[in-house]
């Protein structure tokens, strides 16, 4: 676990610098989020403290997917967030019931929301590609925009938060059964296609904006595969919660210390 909370301090150094480059209040946010998580990761690394590490990184991933709007540069700390959580093996106390059914709630929810959200978005995605109407393309593109900006990105937040504390604080644990393991990987890797496919949108936007008559060609083509992308592995997802295959992983046999420190290697 040390090795990617070194990582993450190394990383979250020019990319405070990049970010503060930018304008902006999520960009200012940004800067004063990354080097704060550059010092504590450091801290942790150094001072082997283990849970205080995990919970950082837990609010880390779905923070860092929301700064990642305005810059791609928080995508590669949400991965290096998402390698600490499964380094640590992470166990934390059990939720009690009450708590766990509302966090529940929140995440089949949201979950749900998200595959409906990815099936609209491809509906819009195809109707901007085949449409020979120019001002209902430009109004696709511009609605797709909008929605992510106000509603897909909320709700992918809150649909990784909420699946990680459920899984942090029940015995399904993080890494422990594959099914939980292979569903927090799907759920990160969208966030990191994201990070590209909104730019994508945005420049559907400026080229229709300057030529009306502009067809979408080839990058209304890779759009609509990203989103069809986006609705087999939210259905992929889906699937592993209802059967829950794989069993057990390796390191659900092994596991991490309860102290609240990072285990010296032996």
């Amino acid at each position: 676990m040390r090795i990617p909370l070194f990582l993450y301090a190394v990383y979250a150094l020019p990319a405070g610098w990049l970010l503060g480059r930018g304008s902006g209040l999520i960009a200012g946010a940004g800067v004063v989020i990354t080097l704060t998580a550059a010092v504590a990761s450091l801290l942790a690394a150094v001072r082997r403290s283990r849970r205080p590490a995990i919970a950082l990184h837990a609010v880390l991933v779905p923070v860092q997917f929301v700064l990642s709007v305005p810059s791609n540069v928080p995508l590669a700390g949400l991965l290096l967030s998402a390698a600490v959580l499964v380094a640590a093996r992470p166990h934390f106390p059990q939720l009690r019931r009450s708590i766990r059914r509302l966090l529940l709630t929140i995440h089949v929810g949201t979950s749900v929301s998200w595959l409906g959200l990815a099936t609209a978005m491809t509906a819009l995605a195809v109707i901007g590609l085949v449409t020979g109407d120019a001002a209902l393309r430009h109004a696709v593109y511009q609605i797709m925009h909008l929605f992510d900006l106000t509603i897909v990105i909320p709700v992918v937040a809150l649909a990784i938060t909420s699946g990680l504390l459920v899984s942090l604080g029940t015995p399904w644990g993080l890494i422990r059964h594959w099914w939980v393991l292979n569903k927090f990987t799907l759920s990160v890797a969208i966030p990191m296609v994201a990070g590209v496919q909104h730019l994508w949108i945005a420049d559907l936007i400026a080229r229709g904006a300057a030529d009306p008559g502009a067809a979408p060609g080839g990058l209304g083509v890779r759009l609509l595969w990203c989103f069809l992308a986006y609705d087999v592995t939210l259905w992929t997802a889906t699937a592993l919660s209802v059967h829950k295959p794989g069993g057990r992983t390796p390191w659900s046999r092994r596991p991490a210390p309860a102290t609240g420190r990072i285990a010296r290697p032996s």
